[in-house]
């Protein structure tokens, strides 16, 4: 592609490399930062070397660079040294970092680093995430304390499933969102329909939830889910979607759209899709 304001195309991967490594030496924060993360990471090639990149971000929070506050703090909290992540944190939010408020406020959710205490979680969360919405953190902790009916929120399910949704669509498709968001379907289909194994027609979250936790699944750092996959994949071959009957395994139809739920007869899936799936 090409930049937008001058035209000019946007350069390669080792490129960025180079560019990183140049402005990184010439004292540039922006650049320091870059490069600290691909060390941190492993990524463009480079072996992960934590000594580096704490260098790095260190040199440009020097430079009074708040990115490089949050950044540290994240390598901190990877050590689990979560103190000092959170004194980065909050020193960074300080200076407007919303993504270091939002991780500050998982931590007062979790009480990792800093005394547990879930009704400033909300309102660190709820600050980050309507002046960023994009903060990740800050839409799972709204998630989790609206489902859990914590840090003085009402249960809404509704809005615990549109956090997760929210987040999802910021962590560029990160397994453990996935789950999240997949496991928030289920709990709220649970609250509504305390009696229902599967859902009434038209509000059966199966099919989505199984979905998102394929989609974890299909990622090899998500081993977590693939016994709750298994048993959930199992669970619905049980009974017909739309009737509720007993299934065998010669009657058992499954959709062939979501491939998550099934059906006795074919007349069954027709008045089920009628009803909203």
């Amino acid at each position: 592609g090409t930049c937008p304001l001058c035209r000019e195309k946007f350069p390669r991967e080792s490129e960025r490399l180079s560019i990183y490594r140049s402005k990184a030496a010439a004292g540039k924060a922006w650049a320091q930062c870059s490069l600290g993360t691909h060390y941190a990471k492993g990524s463009s090639g480079l072996a992960v070397d934590e000594q580096k990149a704490e260098s790095l971000f260190r040199s440009a929070m020097d430079q009074g660079y708040s990115h490089a506050q949050f950044l540290l703090g994240l390598l901190e909290q990877s050590r689990h040294n979560h103190s000092e992540a959170c004194r980065l944190f909050e020193a960074a939010a300080a200076k407007g970092n919303m993504n270091a408020l939002a991780y500050l406020a998982f931590h007062y959710y979790l009480g990792e680093g800093v005394e547990k205490d879930a009704v400033k979680a909300v309102h660190l969360g709820t600050v980050s995430a309507k002046l960023q919405s994009t903060c990740i953190r800050a839409n799972q902790v709204l998630g989790y304390c609206f489902a859990r009916k914590e840090g003085g929120l009402e249960r809404s399910m509704v809005r615990s499933v549109h956090y997760m949704k929210v987040a999802i669509e910021e962590s560029e498709l990160s397994p453990d969102s996935m789950r999240l968001y997949a496991t928030t379907l289920l709990g709220a289909s649970a609250l509504y329909y305390p009696d229902h194994k599967i859902a009434p027609s038209g509000h059966n979250a199966i099919p989505e939830a199984l979905f998102w936790f394929r989609r974890a699944d299909a990622n090899p750092m998500n081993a977590e889910t693939v016994p709750f996959l298994g048993s959930l994949e199992s669970s619905v071959k049980e009974l017909c979607a739309c009737c509720y009957r007993t299934l065998s395994t010669d009657k058992r139809k499954c959709c062939v759209e979501c491939k998550a739920i099934y059906y006795c007869s074919r007349e069954c899936q027709a008045a089920d899709w009628k009803a909203g799936h």
